[in-house]
C-alpha cells in the first residue's frame, strides 16, 4: 500500500528539469583582489591583529600570531608553535618605529606595510606574516 505513494513521489521528482550552470560560474571562487601595500607609518601600527599569512621559515614554525600593539610604545601577544603538541608562547614587550623599519625588543627590523584595509605586512630576513586588523569588541 505504501510503495504507490512512494514510488509517485520518485517518479515526480525525477520529472523536476535540472538547473544547469554555465561552467564559469559552476567552479568556487577563491580570487581575492590583491592587496595594495604602501609604507607603514607609526600612526598605522596601534591596535589587534591576527595572521593571515605566514611564509619563508616562519611558516615552518609557526601556525598563528596574535599581536596587541599599544600606543604607549608596547605590545601582547601570542604565538602558536608548530611544536609536538602544539603550544602558545606568550609575547610581551615594547616596539620602536624608525620608518620603515618595525623593532620588538631587540630582534632585528622589520620592513612595516600597510594596506588600505588596516591590514600589517612585516618582511625580514625570516619571512613575512600578514596581519589582518581585528575590530575591538
Amino acid at each position: 500500500m505504501r510503495a504507490f505513494p512512494i514510488a509517485l513521489l520518485l517518479l515526480a521528482c525525477a520529472c523536476i528539469a535540472p538547473s544547469v550552470l554555465p561552467s564559469e560560474e559552476r567552479d568556487a571562487s577563491t580570487q581575492t583582489t590583491p592587496r595594495a601595500w604602501r609604507p607603514a607609518q607609526a600612526a598605522d601600527l596601534p591596535g589587534t591583529y591576527v595572521s593571515q599569512e605566514l611564509s619563508g621559515r616562519l611558516a615552518t614554525v609557526l601556525r598563528l600570531l596574535v599581536y596587541d600593539f599599544h600606543t604607549t610604545g608596547t605590545y601582547t601577544g601570542a604565538a602558536l608553535l608548530d611544536d609536538a603538541p602544539p603550544r602558545f608562547e606568550v609575547l610581551s614587550g615594547t616596539w620602536s618605529f624608525d620608518p620603515p623599519l618595525l623593532v620588538l625588543d631587540d630582534a632585528p627590523p622589520a620592513k612595516l606595510e600597510v594596506a588600505e584595509d588596516g591590514a600589517l605586512r612585516l618582511s625580514g630576513p625570516q619571512g613575512s606574516v600578514v596581519l589582518g586588523r581585528e575590530e575591538r569588541r
